[in-house]
């Protein structure tokens, strides 16, 4: 496991350890569900992890929270963030550092994270649904910055909560409100469906009986609960075993270390007396200039490439025209150990430039030699690639030429 990925288990472990302790029923959720069943280990290039549990679970695993209150720990949610995007938490390690700039706005505890969320129940009451869906309508369009569907209905929902959220005491006083109110909405033993949903996003329905008992997997060597299968299906579809993750990925555009306290970073930014708003607009248009300019970075760096491939086939050049008769003679008599001695210089500029996308020939006779001595290891396909790499004038033999031309 990379030092993220060992980041997030331990994180994922902690929060298990939790609900098994106090009896909590609890599920693997989206993409950590999938990867647990696809591959039983946590994909390389995973930022987040995700479990999800219905209404009385959360708020039990919320009061073992308080009770245990683990060190370096922080449970993110409603009732304690006014700016915090979903109805549930984030089980974040304080000691870590994860800035997510495009969704920074969505969360306020910047470290890495267990994102618990919540399995709604499906209302008994209509009047009450309607009501909580007009108040997360609201909220989601009036809090944060990005992309919004913007219409009459929309509109009247986010002055509604505007006028609620003039001050940041208020904004707090209405989001604990609000999870005060979802509790009692989304809790319907007698459901049966239910539903999940992430900030702006469209709701995804179950049936309640896919959650009945956990079915048991393993991830990275420990056993975790899962859905039931029919839930993956509705989610992905029949070829959900092969589906590809989606989710957060590394890039430019997040900043992420196990090491560094994310308050320790922000101390950082706040001696630059810059907002982190501000801060973000300007990483941002930053790394825009940087994409923006990356093709002729890339011209540049190849055209550094092919010089210093020059330079390598004039140095193997000189190395193996000596030894070349050896070779050969090696090669006939089959004696492929001391082969493969002889050409271990060529096979690490070769394997150097191929990693580059190109192909290494200073002698058409010795490049056969070396394609062989991989079609032996079981590498035909290597060989054939490297093969198709290698520019026509470079199957040409060198010729050294003096000042003179001669």
């Amino acid at each position: 496991m990379t030092e993220i990925q060992r980041a997030l288990f331990t994180l994922l472990t902690e929060v298990d350890d939790i609900c098994r302790r106090h009896g909590i029923t609890y599920f693997l959720h989206e993409n950590s569900a999938l990867e647990a069943v696809q591959k039983n280990h946590m994909g390389e290039e995973r930022l987040n992890a995700e479990v999800i549990m219905r209404v009385p679970e959360l708020l039990r695993f919320m009061e073992a929270f308080e009770q245990e209150k683990p060190d370096g720990r922080s449970l993110e949610s409603w009732l304690n963030e006014p700016r915090f995007g979903n109805f549930g938490c984030r089980y974040v390690n304080d000691n870590t550092l994860y800035l997510d700039l495009p969704n920074c706005h969505h969360y306020t505890h910047y470290g890495l994270a267990v994102t618990i969320s919540v399995l709604r129940d499906f209302p008994s009451n209509r009047i009450r649904s309607k009501l909580a869906t007009v108040k997360e309508t609201g909220f989601e369009m009036t809090f944060a910055e990005g992309k919004r569907e913007v219409n009459r209905k929309n509109e009247f929902y986010e002055k509604l909560t505007r006028a609620k959220m003039k001050s940041p005491g208020e904004r707090l006083r209405f989001t604990q409100d609000m999870f005060d109110e979802f509790c009692k909405t989304y809790d319907n033993p007698d459901a049966e469906r239910c539903f999940s949903k992430y900030f702006r996003t469209e709701r995804h329905h179950y049936y309640r009986s896919w959650f009945d008992e956990p079915q048991m997997t393993t991830l990275e060597g420990r056993e975790f609960p899962v859905p039931k299968e029919q839930y993956f299906i509705s989610l992905y579809g029949r070829g959900y075993m092969k589906r590809r993750l989606s989710g957060r990925r590394l890039t430019s555009y997040v900043i992420v270390d196990t090491e560094i306290p994310y308050k320790e970073y922000m101390r950082q930014i706040d001696s630059f007396a810059l907002p982190l708003d501000e801060y973000v607009r300007h990483r941002e248009a930053y790394i825009r200039k940087q994409q923006e300019g990356q093709p002729l970075v890339d011209t540049i760096k190849h055209y550094w490439d092919l010089l210093f491939r020059t330079g390598d086939r004039f140095d193997l050049y000189e190395h193996y025209a000596p030894i070349k008769d050896e070779l050969v003679r090696l090669r006939r008599q089959g004696r492929h150990d001391e082969l493969k001695a002889l050409l271990a210089p060529y096979r690490e500029k070769l394997m150097k430039n191929y990693k580059l996308g190109l192909g290494l020939c200073f002698d058409p006779e010795i490049l056969d030699i070396m394609l062989e001595e991989l079609r032996r290891e079981g590498r035909e396909d290597l060989a054939a690639q490297i093969r198709t790499m290698i520019p026509p004038e470079h199957m040409e033999p060198i010729v050294i030429k003096g000042y003179d031309d001669e």
